[in-house]
This record gives structure tokens, sequence and C-alpha cells, in this order.
């Protein structure tokens, strides 16, 4: 999950947006505290990452395809991402780091 967060800090970071990068290197920092909100935000922030990851496969793959360049081994690297950052919203699905995040 840390991991799927700063590579989407990394993409904001790329295009000099450092206010969301800043946040997204942040937020794996409320893993400390433990409680089941702050692991079901986290999930969330990570399903709308990978909406987002989505609108930038569909913009870059515009891009290639209006170029005419070579568009399937960027669609095969984008799809890894999203599915990466997807099964990362997953992890937090376990038994194990349900139990962590209990109330109290």
């Amino acid at each position: 999950m840390v991991l799927s967060f700063w590579l989407l800090a990394a993409h904001f970071l790329r295009f000099g947006n450092t206010l969301f990068c800043l946040v997204l290197v942040s937020m794996p920092l409320l893993f400390l505290i433990k409680r089941k909100l702050v692991l079901y935000a986290n999930q969330v922030f990570l399903c709308l990452g990978a909406l987002f990851w989505v609108a930038v496969t569909y913009n870059m793959l515009n891009q290639r395809l209006m170029m005419g360049e070579d568009w399937t081994r960027l669609l095969f690297i984008m799809s890894g991402v999203v599915l990466f950052t997807l099964l990362s919203a997953c992890c937090g699905l376990h038994h194990k780091v349900q139990n962590r995040y209990h109330c109290y």
C-alpha cells in the first residue's frame, strides 16, 4: 500500500504538483493510527488512485495513437500499474490486517 502511494506521489512530482506529492507521501503515516476508519480511507484513496491511473492511461494512449507510435507496451505497463494499485488496496481486506486495525 505504501509503494502504491509513493508511485502516485512520484507521478505528481514529475509534473511539478508538490502539494499532491506531499499529501500522497504522507498518507502511509496514517497507518500509525490503529483505526478501521484509517484503513478504509486509505483503501478508498488507493481505489481513487487506480481510477486516476486509468485516466492517465487513456490520455497517454490517445497521444500515442495520434502520433502513430506503438501503444501495446504502454497499455501492458499501465495495466500492471492499475492492477498493482487495486491489489494493494485489497491488502487491507486480509484478516490479519483487519485484526490489527480494530476499534478501541
